[in-house]
């Protein structure tokens, strides 16, 4: 099945969408047409060259009695730009779309290196880069989280982790700052950061300073 949306076929699922409202005709910029197709979220990234955009639609099927089961169970996109990333996008849909969808907390953990993998590339990780679907893709679960005032599982989506030996995020350093920790060495003690490859010290001491006392001794 193709799940990719031309810009046609996004006016014409609007209109069907909303006849009322419409009656028929295009009301709204092209733009704000595709934004607002009936589904669960939406998110859209751009290339780092600026020259592709990428726009996701999902639907999800929501588990009321265990919500990390919630499974998407169709995701649609539109492609504006150069076809040289349409081959990672189109994999990347399939992957969510086949055997009736995919848990919405294992489409979080996706990574680049699993789509190059999938279209059987080798990247040697120096020239890896950002896949605008699979962005486009988290961004419209945290729409969804934010549509269904998920709060807390919005916050974690959205958290970066900066050390992974220890999966602790800046959410997880931040809290660590705000529960007194003022050193370095007071963080990896209360969070576990920096006390495995050592590669992230340089992100933790970035947070920290962006932390640290002012000449009034106050945090910022």
């Amino acid at each position: 099945m193709n799940y990719e949306l031309t810009l046609q076929q996004a006016e014409n699922h609007q209109a069907d969408a909303h006849p009322a409202r419409h009656g028929g005709r295009l009301l709204q910029s092209t733009s704000r047409l595709s934004e607002t197709l009936a589904s669960d979220g939406f998110g859209k990234s751009k290339s780092a060259d600026d020259k592709t955009l990428l726009k996701i639609w999902i639907k999800v099927r929501k588990d009321s009695q265990i919500p990390e089961f919630d499974t998407i169970t169709e995701c649609k996109w539109s492609f504006e730009g150069e076809d040289n990333l349409r081959k990672y996008t189109e994999r990347l849909v399939e992957l969510v779309n086949e055997n009736g969808g995919i848990f919405v907390e294992d489409a979080l953990k996706l990574q680049e290196r699993d789509i190059f993998s999938m279209v059987d590339e080798k990247i040697h990780p120096s020239e890896a880069f950002v896949i605008p679907a699979l962005r486009a893709l988290k961004k419209a679960i945290v729409n969804y989280f934010e549509n269904t005032k998920q709060d807390e599982r919005m916050r974690k989506a959205t958290e970066t982790i900066i050390c992974h030996c220890r999966h602790v995020t800046d959410a997880d350093i931040q809290e660590s700052i705000e529960k007194g920790c003022k050193t370095l060495e007071e963080i990896s003690m209360a969070t576990g950061a920096g006390t495995g490859c050592n590669s992230c010290i340089g992100r933790v001491t970035e947070i920290l300073s962006g932390r640290k006392k002012t000449a009034l001794g106050k945090f910022n």
